[in-house]
């Protein structure tokens, strides 16, 4: 249900964007200036209730350290496999002079 939701206001934000197109360049510019107040709002809402939660977790000092070491693995893998598939591909693919 709740992907449904967030699909549906999904649509409606294109839809809105769309419609943003037909209207003329000031208002789309007032529009524009009040959805980035809009989402500096939200994003610092968001980052709030994180907070929050990570506030209220038991042994937050230790969980940290292990989403810390988790969240380094899964950027240094997916880095490394990119540079080794790159590296390989431009070695089968790139003509040399």
């Amino acid at each position: 249900m709740d992907f449904l939701i967030e699909t549906l206001i999904m649509i409606v934000g294109v839809v809105v964007g769309y419609c943003l197109l037909k209207v003329n360049e000031h208002k789309r510019i007032l529009v524009a200036s009040l959805n980035n107040k809009v989402q500096l709002i939200a994003v610092a809402l968001i980052i709030f209730i994180m907070g929050i939660n990570l506030g209220s977790m038991e042994n937050f000092a230790h969980k940290m350290i292990t989403m810390g070491l988790q969240s380094l693995v899964f950027a240094i893998l997916p880095t490394l496999f990119s540079v080794i598939v790159v590296y390989i591909f431009s070695r089968l693919f790139i003509i040399k002079n």
